[in-house]
This record gives C-alpha cells, sequence and structure tokens, in this order.
C-alpha cells in the first residue's frame, strides 16, 4: 500500500499547559510520512518554548498574534501532506490514528472523520460520550443521501478530521471569519466523498477556554449561532458556484447540537437569529425526530432524549443548573477529584 504524506498542524495560542501533550501524540504515532507543522500565533505565556523542546525536526513558525483562522492559514501555507489535520493545541491523537487514516485513504475522498473522546484538563476522559458516536452504518453513502435530504451530516470538531490537500487548496487561504473545522466541514460534501472511521482517534479537551466556557455565557451561545448560519450562507454560495442544488431544508433543523443550542438560548430568554419562529416544543419535536434518525447507540439516543425533554419543560433556573453541570463537568469532575484527594490526605 502506497501511504499518502499527512500533514498536522497545530495552531497555538497560550496553550503552554497542553501545547508538549499534543506535539508528542503526533509525534508518538511513529507514522512514516509525517509532516508537522506548528504555528506558535503570538502566545505570551512561554508556548513557544515548549513547541522547541518538543517540535524537533518539525516546522516551527513564530508569528504575531493574529487569530486562529490566519494561524491555520499559515500552517497550511507551509504544509506538504497529501492528507491535512488541524489539530487544536489542547487536544490528542490516539497511537493509531495517523495510520488508521492512510489504511482508507483515496485521492477521490474531501475528508475522513472520526471520533473523539472527552478528556478534561488532567487527560482523564469523561464518561463515554464522543463527539460522533459513529457507528459502522454511518457510510459515505449514508452521508451523500443526509446531505441530498438536508444539507447537513454528522461530523466531528476540529481534530476529529483529516482533509484531502485538494479539497483545501481550492478553499483556502481562508477569509471567512468562522472556525476552520466548521467551514471546512460544513461544504467538503460539495467537493468529494466523506468517510467515517467508526472508532476513537483522539481526544477532545474540556476546560475552562474552549466550549464550555463559551456556552455559560449568553453572547457566546447566541454567537455560537450566528456563526453557525454564517457557515450555511458560505455553503451555499459555494453550492452555486459548483452549480449544486441544494435542499430547502433548514440544515439547523437536522443538527443535534443546533437544536440543543437553540433550546437552551430559548429557555434562558436569549434573542437570536430566527428565534421568533422557535419554541421550546417545536424544538422539542425536531430534536427527538433527529435522534430517531441518528441511529445512535440505544443508551446514547435515550440519554439525548431525555435532555431535551427536561430542557423543554423545567423551569429557568433548573434549565441553568442543568447547562452548568453538562458544560462544566470538566471543571466538576476535577474540583471533586481534588477534594477526594484532600479528603484522603488528611485521613492518611
Amino acid at each position: 500500500m502506497s501511504l499518502p504524506t499527512i500533514s498536522v498542524i497545530i495552531p497555538c495560542y497560550n496553550y503552554a499547559r497542553y501545547i508538549g501533550q499534543s506535539i508528542d501524540s503526533v509525534l508518538a504515532q511513529g507514522y512514516p510520512l509525517l509532516d508537522l507543522v506548528v504555528v506558535n500565533d503570538g502566545s505570551t505565556d512561554g508556548s513557544i518554548e515548549v513547541i522547541r523542546r518538543h517540535a524537533i525536526d518539525s516546522t516551527i513558525i513564530d508569528q504575531p498574534n493574529r487569530g486562529h483562522v490566519p494561524a491555520c492559514n499559515a500552517g497550511f501555507a507551509a504544509s506538504r501532506g497529501d492528507v491535512v489535520i488541524f489539530l487544536d493545541a489542547d487536544d490528542l491523537l490516539e497511537p493509531d490514528a495517523l495510520m488508521s487514516v492512510a489504511s482508507v485513504w483515496t485521492p477521490i475522498l474531501a475528508k475522513v472523520q472520526f471520533d473523539l473522546k472527552v478528556i478534561d484538563a488532567d487527560g482523564n476522559t469523561l464518561g463515554k460520550r464522543r463527539f460522533g458516536h459513529f457507528g459502522s452504518d454511518y457510510t459515505v453513502e449514508r452521508v451523500r443521501r443526509e446531505f441530498a435530504r438536508t444539507a447537513t451530516y454528522r461530523w466531528p470538531v476540529t481534530s476529529g478530521n483529516a482533509y484531502s490537500r485538494w479539497f483545501v487548496s481550492q478553499v483556502f487561504p481562508q477569509r471567512f471569519r468562522g472556525t476552520v473545522d466548521g467551514y471546512l466541514n460544513t461544504i467538503a460534501p460539495l467537493y468529494g466523498d466523506v468517510l467515517t472511521l467508526p472508532k476513537v482517534l483522539g481526544g477532545y479537551r474540556l476546560h475552562d477556554r474552549n466550549l464550555s466556557a463559551k456556552t455559560r455565557a449568553s453572547s457566546g451561545l447566541v454567537d455560537i449561532i450566528v456563526r453557525r448560519r454564517e457557515e450555511l450562507a458560505e455553503m451555499r454560495r459555494h453550492a452555486a458556484s459548483r452549480g449544486v442544488k441544494l435542499p430547502e431544508a433548514d440544515p439547523l433543523d437536522h443538527e443535534l447540537p443546533f437544536l440543543n443550542y437553540r433550546l437552551i438560548a430559548l429557555r434562558l430568554g436569549m434573542s437570536y437569529s430566527g428565534s421568533d419562529r422557535d419554541s421550546p416544543s417545536r424544538l422539542l419535536r425536531k430534536a427527538l425526530r433527529q435522534v430517531g434518525r441518528e441511529g445512535l447507540p440505544l443508551t446514547v439516543a435515550a440519554m439525548h432524549a431525555v435532555w431535551f425533554l427536561l430542557v423543554s419543560v423545567l423551569p429557568k433556573q433548573g434549565v441553568s443548573v442543568m447547562v452548568k453541570a453538562r458544560f462544566e463537568r470538566a471543571e466538576l469532575s476535577r474540583g471533586w477529584r481534588q477534594r477526594r484527594f484532600r479528603a484522603a490526605a488528611r485521613g492518611a
């Protein structure tokens, strides 16, 4: 089998605590055709020193702070791989990730995607939650059918995607203000096939500076919804330029995360684009219907259904407590372990 060269691009801004682990998880792959590019985007916390210690014989770019998207643009311009992975500086790859991607890679693919386990700030796995929860039935053909029907499909966050260079080259450097993963994942089916590996090949870290923190503030949650609308508008522009007819359906009615964000925002009294057309009962019906269509493991589907039901009927204070427990569980779990350790130490 002829292996593709795989570029792993790690943009970093003030993640000195995590970037060494991220780099080590890539170098530990032992993949023979690895091209590692690390972009220090003007960090002020000593990240560049950590990068230089860990990313030996790799490409290191040390630039003034310009933001996540420009850092990814710079990393891609310096890379040379047939396959490109944008790995967040606080995330990890499993030891067999690159070889697993290479084993299924074909030039017609726009991307390969895979499951990510969820870890806390200390690297501890947080239960059985996954970004993706993909099964063997989530095939290339199923992604095609879902996209043709709804203009969307199920995909993981940034670190769970490996893109074809020919695809990224057609749309980079990215000038769209949204995130790299939202932009690339949204438009990928317009350019080529999406193949899913139903296995955990990476770890997504929850801590006080990423999604868990953003969802605690009303402005952050509303901004997430706004940016998703912008990504979908960008997708329509790409579809028009490629002569692809998209369905009339609203993709956000077929994406569980954004049904969730809309329902939470509505119950907490936030205003967002389209909130005047939403209601708790309407969003609940759509969410339960989508849970049934996803083909998730039974326990995961049941947990989603119970969550949506409770968020739709509990009083505002109860919803706030649920949101805090869900999106801050990494910090809550860490605090619990620290208290248990101190209690054990006192009893020693």
